[in-house]
Formats: structure tokens, sequence, C-alpha cells
């Protein structure tokens, strides 16, 4: 009898093994999952499909999803078509908008929900799926955490990709105090500029033209794109995967790292620096150009000003990181990640102000104390307001006035006095824009970045991350500096 058993059971799971893939996935109170699949169109979108039956007719169909690290999901309904107890559903979640692109090489995380018009539903298992880049065949090389896709004869290059990414994360991880074993990160790499340009984010096509990307992080959603074919690989892949680092690290849900900080610790982390900034760091102080970095909201609009921007980034985040010690660049990142804005987080951790901070770091150097502008020396004195009785019938009794109201007697202009000059300097445009650098800001860390389900990208995913280092071809005193192959460029 037994053996019977054993027979039938050997026979039975013969029949499971010879259904097709993703048949009868899931049952529950009449319910049934016949198969699913998930697909990348991509730039278009994912196509979810979900066919199931029921002993009752089904009332819809969802899926729910959680795109890469965001910690809001979507939640939206597939298109039953004719209902019935037997349905084929499908959805075409479409991600070639600004508000929502998903970079290719993202992982998302998906289940169904179906439900019956007996009040019946179903919760499928919660899966993973890959949104690649449907126009290539993709392979993969995985180390630890870190997975690097790429299409073509160019393991060599990927592999060095690879290697430069898992060396970052183990000599930079300890600084900024992150463990990335918790959730991965995935690289996707192009082997020229055509390939990677419909794969960025929606943009002008201006943008398009002038700028070369090589490299771009989305923090929110633990994913990098690489242009494998570009003059330093390495450096732009070792950059990049450090602002998914200072995310994980130092960001809270209401504050981002502010950007001097952020390209800084990258530029720390860059196996690949070239000598652009250290350059551009040296002309700045030749001729008084240096900016007041930890002052200063975001990289600079200006080109020249970029350059000099990331030589000191990196020059006093390497001087926090030798003067204090690796662990204080931990603690102010968790400082941070805790919700403290970057002024207090300094003051606790360094115990300096942020503007001492720099001016320390500019004693190194032998540069000028930077002291921030009076703003309130700017503001003009305001002229004394006029006084105006209002007008009442006891008044026009007293008076025997006519009866149309009259307002008191406003004081000659003559007779106001003299406004009291403005100290410092006369607040005039071309004064204010003087004393104030049109990248500066009253408060220096970021503004918070948009919850990522609002998101276009790092900013997330919002703001693109700058490919390391930004060469920039521009005319002006720096022409002479920049021109040696550097890495991101706008061209003439």
């Amino acid at each position: 009898m037994s053996g019977r058993i054993s027979y039938l059971l050997v026979a039975v799971a013969a029949a499971l093994l010879l259904l097709p893939s993703g048949e009868v996935m899931a049952q529950s109170g009449g319910i049934e999952v016949v198969s699913s699949s998930v697909t990348s169109e991509f730039p278009l979108g994912i196509r979810f499909r979900v066919e199931a039956r029921s002993d009752s007719e089904i009332e819809e169909i969802a899926v729910r999803f959680r795109v890469g690290e965001q910690t809001r999901g979507e939640y939206t309904y597939l298109d039953l078509g004719e209902a019935g107890q037997l349905v084929d559903s499908e959805l075409l979640f479409r991600t070639s908008t600004g508000s929502r692109y998903i970079p290719p090489g993202t992982i998302i995380r998906y289940n169904f929900e179906i439900t019956d018009a007996e009040g019946n539903q179903l919760d499928t298992e919660r899966e993973e799926f890959i949104y690649e880049d449907a126009r290539f065949q993709w392979d993969e090389i995985t180390e630890g955490a870190v997975t690097v896709a790429y299409h073509g004869p160019v393991l060599r290059r990927a592999q060095a990709i690879l290697d430069a990414i898992v060396d970052t994360i183990g000599v930079m991880g300890p600084i900024v105090g992150v463990d990335i074993t918790e959730e991965p990160i995935r690289v996707t790499v192009y082997n020229n500029v055509p390939e990677m340009l419909p794969a960025l984010p929606p943009g002008s096509s201006a943008i398009r033209r002038d700028l070369v990307t090589e490299g771009q992080a989305f923090v929110r959603f633990g994913t990098l794109l690489v242009l494998g074919g570009a003059s330093r690989p390495r450096g732009t892949a070792s950059h990049e995967v450090m602002h998914i680092l200072t995310h994980r690290a130092g960001d809270s849900v209401g504050r981002r790292v502010p950007s001097w900080l952020s390209e800084g610790l990258s530029e720390l982390g860059n196996l690949d620096p070239g000598v652009s900034y250290d350059i551009a760091l040296q002309f700045a102080l030749a001729n008084d150009r240096l900016l007041p970095i930890t002052s200063m909201a975001s990289v600079p609009g200006n080109p020249e000003d970029v350059i000099i921007f990331y030589g000191q980034a990196r020059s006093i985040v390497q001087y926090m990181v030798v003067e204090y010690g690796a662990d204080k660049m931990g603690e102010l990142m968790a400082t941070m990640k805790a919700g403290t804005n970057v002024d207090d987080s300094i003051q606790k951790v360094y115990g300096v102000s942020r503007v001492e901070l720099e001016n320390l770091w500019r004693d190194t150097l032998g540069a000028p104390e930077f002291v921030p502008p009076n703003l309130d020396a700017l503001l003009p004195t305001p002229l004394p307001a006029p006084v105006i009785e209002l007008f009442t019938f006891d008044s026009l009794r007293n008076t025997g006035a006519a009866a149309t109201p009259q307002a008191a007697e406003v004081p000659s202009p003559t007779a106001a006095p003299e406004p009291t000059a403005t100290p410092v300097v006369e607040a005039t445009p071309e004064a204010v824009a003087k004393a104030i650098p049109d990248t500066s800001a009253s408060e220096p860390e970021a503004p918070a970045e948009a919850d990522p389900a609002d998101q276009p990208t790092g900013g997330a995913c919002g703001v693109p991350v700058h490919g390391s280092p930004i060469e920039l071809f521009t005319l002006g005193p720096l022409l002479g500096l920049v021109g040696l192959g550097l890495r991101r460029r706008l061209r003439r």
C-alpha cells in the first residue's frame, strides 16, 4: 500500500513539473491565479498581466508595487476587459514621463490583489522584477550587494567598474558609517552616448544636445547608470556610488546632505579623479575666486564656478576627515540622518559653527577668511508713514465742515525727516548682487528632496547627480585649465 502511495506522489510531482511556468501560482477562497507576468517595455513602461479564475465573478485585480528603496508604493488596477469567472487582465504602467521615470536596472517589488463578487480576496506572494532596458540583452556580474549589467563583449570593462564600486564601498562605507548589505545596488553600463541618451530622465532637447552625462546616481532607487565608453569609467562609477552611500548614511525624511558635503565625499571616494579640480582650486586661490562653499545650497550654474566648487568641496571634506578623524564624519552623517540640520550637526560633532569650520579650512590654504554679509545692513530705512485721521460725523459737527470727508493734513514730504544713511553699502541691486553671491543661500543645507513618489528622478532622486569629474569646456579664465580631457562637458 505504501509503495502505491509513493508511486502516486511521484506521478503527481511529475505532472506538476510539466505545467507551464506561472500556472496555478496561487489559490484562496475559490480564487485562482492561472498565470501572471511582468514585462519591461522600457522606456515606455512596465506591463503587468494576470489571468485568474474564481467560482464567482471576479470584480477587480490590482497590483501593488514599490520601486527601488522608495518608502511609498504604487497601487493601481488592471484592466479586466470583460468581467466573468475567468479573466485575462493587464496594465501598462507608463514610465516615460518626468514624474514617473524609473531608471533601467531598478528593482520592482510587487504583488497582485484579486477580489471576486463574494468578497473573497487573494493576495499573491511578493516578487521581484528587474526593470531592464528592453533594447538590449543583458549579462550580469555580481559581488556582494552590487550587480553590474552590461551587454556586448565588454566583460573586462564591466568587471573593472564592479571592482571600483566594491573598493569604494570598502573604503568609504566605514567613513560615512553605512552598511549596504540590506539594500542592493544595481549598475547598468552603456557602451556609448547614443545608447545611454534614451535611458536618461526626460529632459529638454537642448540639454541632451549640449551635455554629455557620463554617470548618474538615482539614490532613491539604489540604481546607477554609467557610460562605460567614457575616459574614466572607474572614477565615474566610484563617484556616483558615493552619492548612494551618502544618501543612505545622512539623508533624513525632511533634509538632505548639502551639496558641498555630498559632492566632496563623492570626490574623496573617487578612485580616478584626475587633476582638473586641483588645478581649479589653485586658480581660485591665486585669483581670489574662492566660493563661500559651506553657504551654497547647490552646485553653482556658472561653468567656471562648477569646477572650483568641486575642487573646494573635495578639499574641505578631506580636511574634515584628516583633521578630525574618519569617525567624526560617520557621526556627522548619523546626526543628520536623525533629522538634525547641518548647522546644528556640525556644531554638535565638531564643536565649531559651519562658518568657523570653513575658515579653519581656509586657514590651512592661506586663504582669506570668509565673512558672511550683513544682510540687515543692506536694508534701507523706511520712511515714516503719514498720519491720517478717520472721518466721523462728530468731527463734522465740531468743525462745521462740508459733508465731504476730508483727511487730516498730511505733512509735506519736505517736512519729513531725512532717511538714515544705510551703513556699510548702499542698498542697490548691484550692491546686493556684489555682497551676496548668487549661489549662496540663507540656509546652507539643500532643500528637502521631494517624496520619491513625486520625483521626476537622486533625487530623488530629484536633481541629476553630476558625473565625476564634471568637465566643462568654456570660454573664460579657466579655458586653459579644463582642456585636459575632462569627463562631463558642455559643448560650445
